[in-house]
């Protein structure tokens, strides 16, 4: 399977990847406006809120390794206040914090580079070890779709359900994050049953 570079992936994204040896990156990857390229979705107190890193780039004729961040903004501090607010009273965000908060913290000049550390941060939490290779996408027919449309419409998919900070109708596929957040250790186990019952 080869993903493309997202920022805090999506349930489905792990889900996926959970299955793999590795962590297949497409060194070919183009950004697309609308993608998880540069977004997460999160559950607020009010509703699902994107956290969208702003960029300088061409939709699709820019590759994702050349993708400069635009921060001439205090996205990264927007971004964590809006994150604290979502799940400072969630289980297990204490638990993770001093992970994930210096992600917000640091100087970025590309995309990929918070990409990677922000990948780096999930696999830690869930205390996954995966060796991350950057490969040529050219004549591969197994690709995740880094659509949040595509991702999130899939009627098909199963995803198991769990308790949310907010609301009291589950959201899924929501940033890896909101399942770590509120599941804690619970994580890989949830990603490991729910990548088996979307197994053919």
């Amino acid at each position: 399977m080869i993903f493309t570079p997202n920022f805090l992936p999506s349930v489905l994204y792990f889900t996926e990847l959970i299955k793999s040896e590795s962590i297949n990156w497409d060194q070919n990857d183009l950004y697309l406006k609308q993608s998880y390229r540069n977004r997460a979705k999160i559950l607020g107190a009010n509703k699902v809120e994107n956290l969208i890193i702003p960029v300088h780039a061409s939709s699709g004729k820019t590759p994702i390794k050349e993708v400069q961040i635009d921060n001439h903004s205090l996205w990264q501090r927007t971004q964590l206040r809006t994150i604290e607010a979502a799940y400072r009273n969630s289980p297990f965000y204490q638990y993770y914090d001093y992970l994930f908060v210096p992600i917000f913290e640091k100087d970025y000049k590309y995309l990929v580079d918070i990409q990677l550390d922000a990948l780096s941060f999930c696999l830690k939490a869930m205390n996954l070890k995966k060796e991350l290779n950057w490969v040529s996408s050219v004549g591969s027919k197994a690709r995740f779709n880094s659509s949040p449309k595509d991702n999130t419409e899939n009627l098909d998919f199963q995803f198991i359900s769990y308790n949310q900070t907010f609301g009291n109708v589950f959201v899924p596929n929501l940033s890896i994050i909101d399942l770590l957040f509120n599941k804690g250790p619970e994580t890989v186990a949830i990603l490991i049953n729910q990548a088996g019952m979307n197994t053919p």
